[in-house]
C-alpha cells in the first residue's frame, strides 16, 4: 500500500529512486506495485488491517513482507506470496 500522502505514481517515482540508490531490487517493483493496488483493496474490504515490507540494517528492502489479518495476527510471506495471498482474498470476496 501506498503511504496515505502519496499518490500511486508518487509510489513508483519512490521504488524507481529506491531501485536507483540500490535499496530495491528491480524485479520486486512490479510486485510491489501489485501489492499496493490488491492491498488497498484488501484494506478496503476489512480483510487486512495492514502490511508492509521489511528492510535490513542498510534500509535495503528484504524479500520479506508482513500482513496482519483480520484476526491480528501477523503472517511473514516473501514478496509473491503476498501478493498471491492478498490475491486470493480478494477473489474469495466473489
Amino acid at each position: 500500500m501506498t503511504h496515505k500522502y502519496e499518490s500511486f505514481t508518487e509510489f513508483e517515482v519512490r521504488l524507481d529512486e529506491m531501485i536507483q540508490n540500490q535499496k530495491l531490487k528491480p524485479e520486486y517493483k512490479t510486485l510491489l506495485l501489485e501489492i499496493s493496488e490488491l492491498g488497498e483493496k484488501a484494506y478496503a474490504n476489512g480483510l487486512i488491517f495492514g502490511l508492509g515490507w521489511s528492510v535490513d540494517d542498510n534500509n535495503v528492502v528484504l524479500d520479506e513482507y508482513e500482513i496482519m489479518n483480520r484476526g491480528g495476527n501477523i503472517l511473514y510471506l516473501t514478496i509473491s506470496e503476498t501478493r498471491e495471498y492478498i490475491q486470493n482474498l480478494i477473489e474469495d470476496l466473489g
